[in-house]
């Protein structure tokens, strides 16, 4: 497959680790239901800010699944038509706590070798999807930490939900490997390298393939 990498360095790619890392108390407990209060129509925003992008507007009433957490912004899926984004808290009801099973009670997601708090996040979003996001992980001779996604999950998950998951896989391999310099792949559905990110010794670099 014929492609054109798009490299983005360090100041991007540390903004991203720095959500996903901050979101991670949301993955601790995701599923929970809310019902959009407040305004006629609130804005699903591409990030958890004011300052980031409407990606569209919900109503007043609609029910959003919880996926992820940052400060005092949710990033949520709209049950009505499946669109995700980020909505301020205090313009969220909760209407039932998360039936999810306990981690002990799900199966590996891949990382249990390397982290055992990833992996128990990941099995939680597993039991969300009602299919697993990781078929595959594989260290290669290189250092790399290759991973293959399941069919369903790169055919359901946006672009965006890729890369911010490849980031927080960065993130926890780095942490593996006690913050020395590290590599992260994650493939397409031809087992090709469709995001990539490695440390280099001008700090992390970003590649996402493109068609």
């Amino acid at each position: 497959m014929s492609c054109r990498a798009t490299v983005i360095r360090a100041m991007a790619i540390g903004g991203i680790v720095g959500t996903f890392a901050a979101s991670s108390a949301l993955w601790a407990a995701p599923g929970d239901l809310h019902r959009v209060s407040g305004a006629e129509l609130v804005n699903l925003r591409a990030g958890p800010s004011d300052s980031t992008n409407v990606r569209g507007r919900v109503n007043a009433g609609d029910e959003v699944i919880e996926l992820t957490r940052s400060g005092n912004w949710v990033g949520v899926r709209v049950l009505d038509n499946g669109q995700e984004g980020w909505i301020y808290e205090g313009l969220l009801d909760r209407v039932a706590a998360s039936g999810l099973a306990a981690p002990s009670e799900l199966s590996d997601a891949g990382f249990l070798k390397y982290s055992e708090s990833f992996d128990q996040l990941l099995r939680r979003i597993n039991n969300q999807l009602g299919y697993p996001v990781v078929d595959r992980v594989d260290q290669l001779e290189d250092g790399t930490l290759r991973v293959t996604p399941t069919s369903e999950w790169l055919i359901d998950g946006s672009r965006d939900a890729h890369l911010m998951s490849t980031a927080a896989i960065y993130q926890m391999w780095k942490n593996y490997q006690n913050s020395a310099p590290v590599a992260v792949a994650m493939t397409d559905r031809n087992d090709h390298d469709y995001i990539v990110i490695r440390d280099t010794a001008d700090g992390p670099s970003l590649a996402i393939a493109q068609p």
